[in-house]
């Protein structure tokens, strides 16, 4: 997390970088998506969001899998997160 803490930064036109190398990139600010939805902890619930977009499962699979994993207190920010993610 050391970009996240503002201890490393990504290296300069690093989209570009990769996408030269013929790598599909979808840049996305997960940080602030998942602040939006309550937690900066939940940058990886954004990012399994969108990544849930580029894939042909239904949206249901996906909520009862965190439905599962979250602890209820949770639930709610990360279900607002999974779903930031998906409506990219």
């Amino acid at each position: 997390m050391p970009v996240i803490t503002g201890v490393a930064q990504y290296p300069a036109d690093i989209i570009s970088k990769l996408e030269s190398l013929g790598i599909d990139v979808i840049a996305a600010d997960a940080l602030s998506l998942a602040e939006q939805a309550g937690n900066a902890k939940a940058s990886n619930v954004v990012l399994l969001g969108l990544i849930a977009s580029k894939m042909n499962f239904d949206d249901s699979v996906w909520k009862d899998a965190i439905t599962e994993l979250v602890p209820e207190k949770f639930l709610e920010l990360n279900l607002k997160a999974f779903d930031l993610g998906k409506n990219l």
